[in-house]
């Protein structure tokens, strides 16, 4: 297993929840790895707790698989799995683009913009700090749903954990998918705030198929 630097200060629990997320993206944890929560403990110099804290989290993200009796593991990248994860987003977020350009307020809109302006920071920095701004490209595509005003369906496709799923594929090639859809993003604002249903819609599809295509391309 990889050597962890030693935790000291506060908050410990989201210190070893983000040094473990952050090495499973990159692959210094290997998809299938087994984890050792005791070996982890005495790297971190932590007690198990926040460990165990840290693997609930990473669990619930679909990250990391907790097998009763037999251990905790890296989760497999599972291609097909997020293939049909794509094909799901495309439903939920076309049809909330619908209703969001249709229906969504201008403080609806105003957020997308706020978290498009708190992405340029990653996006611009060197090196391209791919953690962060996939958090924020998290954030702008729940707000999208959130414009549907369906409450089952945000909950479902929260459910998904699609972007934690699909952004582990993309690591190698993050900046090159960055740079594409930054620019998407923008243009999706400007349809929603012309309230302009079709655009919106097909603005969103061709997003999200996009990541599709790169997904295949790297796969070849």
């Amino acid at each position: 297993m990889i050597k962890f630097a030693q935790i000291e200060n506060m908050l410990t629990t989201d210190r070893v929840y983000k040094e473990l997320k952050n090495a499973i993206f990159k692959r210094t944890l290997a998809p299938g790895q087994k984890l050792d929560i005791f070996e982890l403990a005495e790297q971190f110099n932590v007690s198990r707790t926040p460990v165990k804290e840290a693997f609930n989290r990473l669990q619930l993200e679909g990250l990391i698989v907790i097998k009763p009796r037999k251990g905790t593991y890296v989760a497999e990248i599972d291609i097909d799995r997020i293939m049909e994860v794509f094909d799901a987003r495309l439903l939920f977020e076309t049809r909330s683009a619908k209703i969001g350009a249709a229906q969504g307020t201008q403080e609806d809109f105003r957020a997308l913009r706020q978290l498009i302006h708190e992405m340029d920071k990653f996006y611009e920095a060197k090196p391209f700090d791919s953690m962060n701004y996939n958090e924020l490209d998290i954030q702008f595509h729940i707000q999208i749903v959130k414009m549907g005003r369906n409450q089952v369906i945000l909950e479902l496709y929260k459910g998904l954990n699609a972007h934690r799923v699909t952004e582990r594929a993309f690591f190698d090639r993050a900046s090159e998918k960055v740079e594409s859809s930054h620019y998407q993003h923008l243009e999706i604002v400007e349809a929603f705030e012309k309230r302009d249903e079709a655009l919106a819609v097909s603005l969103v599809a061709n997003h999200i198929e996009k990541g599709k295509e790169v997904l295949n391309q790297s796969q070849k």
